[in-house]
């Protein structure tokens, strides 16, 4: 297949050398000296039990570069660059390319949809722990990743072809049939922990340790806003990310709160707001997003 790549860092580098590797034919958007030295020497992934090399097909900042037409472009950018990035890619879309987000939150998919009316588009999550450790360099921590992308309801053959190259690069993948469902699990823990680190400056364990009341209800808050968005959510969903949480180390960040810290742009807009703006149109109030989502839009 045909797969653009727009985004070359943690997330979208790792599943270019993946998918590269396999047999794909990877056409990845990178800037500045990463692109140079993917350029000339490909993608290098670290990971814990080693590591390998993989030049995508073609590597360039100009999606016009690669004067191609792909079966599928995956945008792994932060949710703030999302609308930028996809105008950009406009060279590499044809109208039966499939269009996927991979990014934290769950209203990327809309952003797709309102700019490519007519184009195919499915939703993402991606779970990895991956970052650039420098030009042209990937490393992964964990046993890998998990991509989950689909549609609600049935399931083209077309996405089905996409998830088979995942699975066959040695990606975990779900292709999903409810994938409201899906992207909103993975909301319920990034929305809450995001928000109260960033709100309280504090690392995941004090959290939980210092503000499980305020945690529990920001939690619920998502919950009931995921509800009226078409999730599937129950409070099984809320012990599975407690679960999940209690497992971290004390003095774990999310990339929301290491952002404010730096001082660098936020996906508070995509994390917080939009549960407090979604939680309005619904009629449903959230208090503690609001409250969070308020304070720290005034920083």
């Amino acid at each position: 297949m045909k797969i653009g790549i727009v985004g070359a860092g943690g997330v979208g580098g790792y599943l270019a050398a993946m998918l590269a590797k396999s047999g794909e034919k990877v056409y990845l958007v990178a800037r500045g000296e990463h692109l140079e030295a993917i350029r000339r020497e490909g993608l290098r992934i670290e990971t814990p039990g080693g590591g390998f090399s993989a030049k995508p097909h073609a590597v360039s900042d100009d999606p016009k570069d690669f004067a191609e037409k792909m079966d599928a472009v995956l945008f792994c950018t932060k949710g703030y660059d999302l609308e930028a990035a996809a105008l950009k890619a406009k060279p590499m879309i044809a109208p039966e390319t499939w269009l996927i987000p991979f990014g934290n939150g769950v209203g990327n998919a809309e952003v797709l949809k309102r700019l490519f009316p007519d184009n195919p588009v499915a939703n993402g999550a991606i779970y990895v722990v991956s970052h650039i450790a420098g030009p042209g360099k990937v490393i992964l921590k964990g046993k890998g990743a998990m991509a989950v992308f689909g549609v609600d309801g049935e399931i083209p053959e077309s996405l089905k072809r996409l998830g088979e190259a995942f699975a066959k690069a040695g990606v975990k993948t779900k292709v999903s049939g409810r994938i409201t469902t899906d992207v909103w699990k993975k909301y319920l823990l990034i929305a809450a922990m995001a928000t109260l680190t960033s709100f309280y400056d504090e690392p995941m364990g004090a959290v939980v340790e210092k503000h499980g009341e305020e945690l529990d209800a920001i939690l619920h808050e998502i919950l009931a806003v995921g509800r009226a968005e078409g999730a599937e959510l129950n409070e099984e969903d809320i012990a599975n990310v407690m679960k999940q949480v209690a497992k971290v180390p004390y003095d774990s960040p999310t990339s929301m709160w290491l952002d404010f810290r730096a001082g660098k742009k936020t996906e508070l807009e995509q994390l917080s707001g939009h549960v407090v703006r979604r939680g309005e149109a619904h009629g449903i109030p959230t208090p503690v997003m609001r409250q969070c989502y308020e304070g720290l839009k005034s920083e």
